[in-house]
């Protein structure tokens, strides 16, 4: 509990570290207040860390953790509504009348010298609440202690897994021919599908397993196609049907929840119909022998009696049984020489490293017996070791440390995987417990990770030239290296950017997402709302309980046909992160959105969408935007320029998009900037037509620019020439012509051009010093000037490290 306190406390001192925060407290006249706040504030985070270590003996200290909590959080709303009544002021210098001025200057709740006076009491009796939490700490024994927190290494490796199979694999290989054996042998039986479970506890590889033998190559070879699905603890086998469609499809949205059973299984027919499959059903928890009887006769039906065959992996053998197993391999743990191989591979940064020290060596071993022959535990604290280069004190306190003394089951992996998360930053450990909002078997994409971090404070940038999303990727890399989140591949093949890591896929092992649970401690007031395939009537727009809410996610079809017209009035202090996403049936927007002054982050999935209130544009403090499907022509009516904090604009699907206009390259603070399908797209307005002679042009931040899905358009952006650091950029499927003649080539890391059959020309690719990836495909004019064979231009990108020309 104190650990999760003291990130509580971290994440408000960097808010009132950050020059906005110190800017508004200046203005508002309350720097002397804020300051006497953060002293007493620091003073508290020192007492924390000797209440970490004596909770455990003292149920008093978590009693008084469980108050200081409850105080921290009390304080981060008054923050928030200084922070809103402060955005708040800008809007109206901006956009008010001169009668809505001068009626918030007499208004009592409005006007700056009362609001100055109540935050300030506001914060005295914050300060004051911190001050008595001191003295009742004393009085239980704790002490104030300081220690430095060492800075995070801000140049973290991560790797991309291939096929969704691990990095670091050791052993399994007799089993894993025993597997293959099973699935190349022709079944005996007809009407049947065999099945093979791998059964044991969790952690030992039973997913890992199934993997290696889905990407055999000679298996991959033998079926088509094959299905990975991951159940858990859910075998509804409606769901289980549209899963298995999509996996087979790899279309995503292929099968609408919504759809009848009736429908889904002549749907899977078509799918499966005399196709010789293999499905995965990874992670089964369901022991109801109907169920299992339901989803067999399906795929029966679907003509899956030709050869086809089921893996399953499950921690009961019971289900095995249930599923009728052809083979059953009980997995054990891995034998002692493969543990070390495993552990050696993770914890050591060269092969012959484990030689040259052979005392850390012996701690090494000492510590593998303890993990018990699973490969989650050694993986997860092998990789932690890492981090500790050859430090053989860091290696004696893990082998010794208190946490392998806990009350546990044999079978229990927890001490190993907590150890790793006892070594996480404070900061990182927030954001680690922040994923068990989401459920099991959950496909995260970093981006949005990053943004709900950021919706709850968890971001705070060190220095200048940072931003809360370099912190959030630094973050999760910390997670991938420490083998608590693993990278699976990209969320979509158009965002398929090498050195990005914005759209990557991210899971939780099971295990670890039950550690994620047991340290994160929620709020007594709702700060997160997610509701996935939820019904309308279910979410309480008005309730009291939106005070406070901070993320507000509606995924995965909802059926909403409007909303409350003030159903954000109530969320307007607090609310930073709003995503609709798959609300096919929403027609308008309430005009209450507008007053959402806090918001960060916002995503509109809604395909009967055709306009946007008007003063959409008072949401200037608005970072990351996502529109999806909805049907605007135009930027130009949202007033797209005045969003002046914009950093991220994404446009997927937005079918009857016409034009962008010129406003878009005055955005000085977008890094990202991406269109997506829309097919009608057809031009760029120029500056020239909007009188640029009376507009001061800067560079731009701009890192990524794609567009893909565009036919019509024949012509990029000519302000992409003060583009000055991009660094991704992807044309696919256009009608592009020529490329801007001075596109600045010195920053530019990866370069896709895909199915631009006009385009005749690259730019200059002597300035291409960076370019790591330059791939082009089906670009006939392109190929006959840059292809390997024959190619009069090849020798200006031959030093590129990677390089593909190619037509089909």
């Amino acid at each position: 509990m104190a650990e999760v306190v003291s990130g509580v406390a971290s994440t408000l001192l960097g808010n009132l570290a950050t020059k906005s925060f110190q800017e508004i407290a200046l203005a508002c006249g309350l720097k002397d207040d804020v300051k006497k706040f953060e002293s007493s504030l620091r003073t508290i985070k020192a007492y924390l860390i000797d209440a970490e270590n004596k909770q455990a003996k003292n149920r008093s200290i978590d009693e008084w953790l469980k108050q200081l909590r409850e105080a921290f959080d009390d304080a981060g709303d008054i923050l928030d509504e200084i922070e809103y009544e402060a955005k708040l002021n800008e809007v109206v210098k901006m956009y008010g009348s001169i009668s809505t001025k001068v009626r918030r200057f007499f208004s009592y709740t409005s006007n700056p010298l009362v609001f100055r006076i109540k935050m300030a009491h506001k914060i005295k009796d914050m300060k004051q609440k911190m001050d008595e939490k001191i003295r009742e700490g004393r009085d239980l024994g704790i002490v104030e202690q300081h220690v430095n927190t060492p800075a995070l290494e801000h140049n973290l490796p991560w790797r991309e897994t291939a096929s969704s199979l691990p990095f670091r694999v050791c052993g399994r290989l007799e089993e894993k021919e025993e597997i293959i054996k099973s699935l190349m042998t022709q079944k005996s039986e007809a009407n049947s599908i065999d099945v093979i479970s791998i059964v044991g506890i969790g952690g030992l590889g039973k997913t890992t397993l199934a993997q290696m033998a889905y990407n055999d190559t000679p298996v991959k070879a033998n079926f088509d196609p094959l299905m990975w699905v991951c159940v858990s603890d859910d075998f509804d086998v409606k769901k289980l049907i549209q899963r298995i469609i999509h996996a087979a499809t790899k279309r995503e949205n292929f099968v609408d929840a919504n759809f009848s059973l009736e429908y889904m299984i002549s749907l899977l027919n078509q799918t499966l119909h005399g196709k010789k499959f293999l499905l995965v059903l990874d992670d089964v928890w369901n022991e109801n022998h109907s169920k299992w009887d339901e989803l067999r006769n399906h795929l029966l039906e679907a003509g899956g009696d030709k050869g086809s065959k089921i893996i399953v992996t499950t921690r009961s053998r019971k289900v095995a049984d249930i599923m009728g197993s052809n083979l059953v391999m009980k997995l054990e743990g891995l034998p002692e020489n493969e543990c070390w191989r495993l552990f050696a591979k993770c914890a050591f940064q060269e092969e012959k490293d484990e030689e040259k020290y052979p005392r850390l060596k012996q701690i090494g071993e000492q510590i593998v017996k303890k993990c018990k022959g699973v490969p989650l535990a050694i993986t997860t604290l092998g990789c932690l070791l890492r981090s500790k280069s050859h430090d053989e004190n860091e290696w004696r306190k893990i082998r010794d440390s208190e946490v392998w003394n806990l009350d546990q089951e044999e079978t229990d992996i927890l001490p190993s995987l907590k150890l790793s998360y006892n070594h996480l930053p404070s900061e990182v450990k927030q954001c680690f417990s922040y994923c068990s909002c989401f459920s099991k078997d959950y496909e995260y994409v970093a981006i949005d990770l990053i943004m709900l971090w950021m919706a709850h404070g968890l971001l705070q940038p060190t220095r200048e030239e940072e931003d809360a999303e370099d912190i959030g990727e630094l973050y999760i890399k910390k997670l991938v290296s420490a083998s608590l989140l693993q990278i699976e591949g990209d969320s979509n093949p158009y965002f398929d950017f090498k050195n990005l890591m914005t759209f990557k896929i991210l899971k939780m092992h099971d295990l670890v997402h039950d550690l994620a649970q047991l340290t994160m401690k929620e709020s007594s007031r709702t700060r997160t709302v997610m509701q996935e395939g939820q019904q309308e009537a279910l979410i309480e727009w008005t309730s009291d309980k939106f005070n406070y809410l901070r993320v507000l996610h509606l995924t995965k079809y909802m059926e909403l046909s409007s909303l409350p017209d003030d159903c954000f009035a109530i969320m307007k202090k607090h609310l930073r992160y709003l995503f609709l996403r798959n609300c096919p049936s929403l027609k308008k927007l309430p005009d209450s959105i507008c007053k959402l002054q806090s918001l960060q982050s916002l995503g509109l999935g809604c395909d009967s969408l055709q306009e946007l209130p008007k003063n959409m544009n008072k949401l200037i403090y608005l970072q990351y935007l996502f529109l999806m499907g909805i049907k605007i022509t135009s930027l130009s009516s949202m007033n797209i320029g005045r969003f002046q904090q914009l950093k991220c604009l994404y446009l997927l699907k937005c079918s009857r998009l016409v034009s962008v206009p010129s406003a878009v390259g005055r955005l000085t603070t977008l890094k990202k900037l991406g269109f997506y399908e829309c097919e009608e797209l057809v031009n760029f307005e120029d500056e020239e037509e909007e009188g640029k002679q009376h507009v001061v042009i800067n560079n731009l931040n701009l890192q990524l620019f794609s567009i893909i899905g565009s036919a019509k358009l024949d012509a990029l952006p000519k302000w992409l020439e003060r583009a000055t650091k991009l660094r991704h950029l992807s044309i696919m499927l256009t009608g592009i012509k020529s490329l801007p003649t001075r596109l600045p080539m010195t920053s530019l890391e990866e370069l896709y051009i895909l199915l631009c059959a006009e385009l005749s020309s690259l730019p200059n690719m002597d300035q291409a010093h960076n370019l790591q990836y330059l791939e082009i495909y089906y670009c006939p004019t392109l190929y006959a000037k840059y292809n390997k064979e024959t190619g009069p231009d090849w020798p200006k990108i031959a030093h590129i490290p990677y390089c593909k020309v190619e037509m089909p």
